[in-house]
């Protein structure tokens, strides 16, 4: 696409609404910007069987204090920083929420009974199905996450008693779940196409489709492939 787009002469144009970067000449040192993740990845593997979901949250909150500490010297507007992260939060949270809600409602009609009855009673390996399974939930809920919360307790318990290997289970509807959960409704696509990037799906969606639908689906076409032969677990 990138030399399709330099063969037509197509360069990079800014807009007026385009923030402008100032340059730094002083930087933070790359290899103690790692200190905030390690903080998050430690507090996570240390608790979370103490902590829980709990865990989660307390290694969030100590990556920001470690990234605050490590780098407050280099911040020139601390204030506009917390707001563009909050408001980042803030979709993020309605997003989810409208995902969710919207994924109850599906859960809820009686055609969902049927889908799933379909999709368990497809002939051949119990990976293609339970694969095939998530990542069409995935899709009409718009949610990689609400496609795997919805099926995996319904279709979990019908592969299980099949004998599926478990991990191979959940590695398939793992990978295949991020696969349609990308569709051009999908809240995610709508987010970063339209409100971060400022894009429209016309122009923006071939690439994104390719990269976040196209891609999934042959991995776990891939993945189902090698499971099946008893390998990569």
């Amino acid at each position: 696409m990138i030399t399709k787009a330099k063969s037509q002469g197509e360069r990079f144009v800014g807009r007026d609404t385009d923030e402008e970067a100032v340059t730094r000449s002083k930087l933070p040192d790359p290899l103690l910007s790692m200190v905030p993740l390690l903080v998050v990845l430690a507090i996570s593997f240390f608790f979370h069987n103490t902590l829980g979901t709990s865990a989660l949250i307390i290694a969030l909150s100590g990556g920001i204090i470690a990234t605050y500490l490590i780098n407050r010297k280099y911040f020139h507007n601390i204030g506009k920083a917390f707001g563009e992260g909050a408001l980042g939060a803030v979709i993020a949270i309605a997003n989810t929420a409208a995902v969710v809600g919207f994924g109850g409602v599906v859960k809820a009609t009686p055609s969902f009974t049927s889908a799933v009855d379909f999709m368990t009673d497809i002939p051949g390996s119990p990976l293609i199905g339970g694969a095939l399974a998530v990542a069409v939930i995935a899709g009409l809920t718009g949610s990689s996450s609400g496609g795997q919360a919805i099926a995996l307790p319904l279709l979990a318990p019908h592969y299980i008693d099949l004998g599926v290997n478990t991990e191979a289970l959940h590695r398939s509807v793992a990978i295949s779940s991020g696969s349609l959960d990308s569709l051009p409704q999908g809240g995610y696509v709508v987010t970063t196409i339209r409100s971060i990037c400022g894009e429209t799906h016309k122009d923006a969606y071939p690439a994104f489709g390719a990269l976040t639908v196209v891609v999934p689906i042959l991995g776990v076409i891939l993945a189902v492939i090698l499971f099946s032969f008893g390998l990569g677990i």
